[in-house]
């Protein structure tokens, strides 16, 4: 899945109207202090997500696009007074008969709306509208109604997932199946902001998860930042009754988990990672089982141990972004990243990146000298410049002009200076 497109109408001291496309591997945001860098990364976080929640109380008009699997997702959403927004915003104005929201919609005097459109590629006329506002919420499939119906959930608390998640029973299996993993990758699995701090650090002890037995299946509960092979881990641990009060995760169980590329990295001999089982109602009673409590263990190459609290601020950043890759594989999303790294480890975490579509910013030089560009138009894609001020739309969020593109891969390619030094004298550094 890529975000492709982002159309800013209006947003906090942005300058109005700012249209920003996106490469498919490395995005990097350049720019000074106060220019709005943090803003943009917590935004595409927001737009990946369709979390538009934290926003209730601020007016902002955007619109963005998604592509995966063959289908095109366009979402329109806005929070502005009723007076604003275009006539064709409203559910009112879709098929059928929208059933009125809660009237919470009206709060702090915004009326939020939401226009999603699915397209898919085996049939450019296809497509699925959803409408939201405070009004109510219809459906149209081919053009056709689908159906309408009331809300207890703010429009703006990702919706737009909801929404298809509802409407995707109108459609044939093969477009609902990639619908469902579309949902799973943003709704379950979309990603916050890395940050410069120890935030995801600090996130991963405070998780908990649970599993539950409906028939065969068990059934996980929340929405858990957990890596992508650990629920099937958790899951043979708990068939084995009577369980132990905890587990333990060693890093050489499996090789391409984040943990044992930690230890390889850090230079570590082991590691180790322990979740506590905090709730035990035997499965085969059809029961729950709750997880907490994670917490790591190391051991230097000359035996010493070292525990999570004894980790330098390196190695947490580390041991946290690794962590963070193992969580989403479609999209990265960090705020400097070479942070208490050595610049060996920073060109891994790059590399470690892989095929997701990533969004990083820093003002550490470092970072430029791990990127790569097929051509002009990738450089022109991948850099995003911002620019601050004072007062309404001092904010300028902008990309190299196609003549510029050209010049920084000519020199890009020449590698006659650091990428660093050549994007600084450009003004992209």
């Amino acid at each position: 899945m890529k975000l492709t497109r982002l159309h800013v109408h209006h947003y906090r001291e942005l300058a109005p109207d700012t249209v920003l496309t996106f490469g498919p591997a490395l995005n990097v945001v350049v720019g000074g202090m106060g220019s709005g860098r943090t803003t943009l990364l917590e935004l595409v976080s927001t737009v990946v997500c369709s979390d538009f929640s934290g926003l209730l109380r601020e007016p902002f008009a955007l619109d963005y696009a998604l592509r995966f699997d063959g289908l095109t997702v366009e979402v329109a959403v806005r929070n502005e007074p009723p007076a604003a927004l275009p006539a064709t915003t409203g559910a009112e104005e879709g098929p059928g008969e929208a059933l009125a929201l809660p009237p919470a919609g009206l709060a702090h005097g915004l009326m939020p709306s939401i226009v999603a459109t699915v397209r898919w590629d085996a049939a450019e006329d296809v497509r699925l509208v959803m409408r939201a506002s405070a009004t109510g919420f219809a459906c149209e499939v081919d053009g056709a109604a689908g159906f309408s119906r009331r809300m207890h959930w703010s429009v703006l608390d990702r919706s737009v997932w909801t929404l298809l998640f509802m409407a995707a029973q109108y459609l044939e299996r093969g477009v609902k199946d990639r619908l469902k993993e579309l949902l799973r990758r943003t709704f379950l699995l979309a990603p916050p902001r890395f940050d410069e701090a120890l935030g995801m650090f600090e996130r991963i002890g405070a998780i908990r998860y649970a599993m539950e037995r409906r028939g065969e299946d068990l059934f996980p509960l929340g929405l858990m930042a957990l890596p992508t092979w650990m629920p099937g881990w958790l899951r043979e641990q708990v068939e084995h009754e009577p369980l132990p009060p905890t587990l333990m995760f060693r890093h050489e169980t499996l090789p391409r988990s984040f943990l044992a590329r930690f230890v390889a990295l850090a230079g570590f001999a082991s590691g180790t990672l322990t979740v506590d089982v905090t709730e035990t109602t035997p499965l085969s009673q059809g029961g729950r089982l709750g997880f907490s409590g994670f917490r790591f263990a190391f051991v230097r190459k000359d035996g010493a141990p070292v525990t999570q609290e004894q980790l330098g601020y390196g190695q947490r950043r580390l041991l946290s972004f690794l962590y963070y890759l193992d969580v989403h594989d479609a999209f990265v999303i960090a705020d400097e990243l070479p942070d208490g790294l050595h610049p060996d480890l920073v060109e891994a975490c790059v590399k470690d990146v892989g095929e997701r579509q990533a969004f990083l910013t820093s003002q550490n030089p470092v970072l430029f000298e791990h990127l790569s560009f097929r051509d002009a138009e990738d450089v022109r894609t991948s850099l995003i410049r911002c620019e601050g001020g004072t007062g309404h739309g001092a904010w300028r969020w902008t990309q190299p002009s196609p003549e510029l593109a050209v010049r920084l891969f000519d020199a890009y390619r020449e590698k006659a200076a650091p990428l660093g030094a050549v994007l600084r004298a450009q003004g992209f550094g």
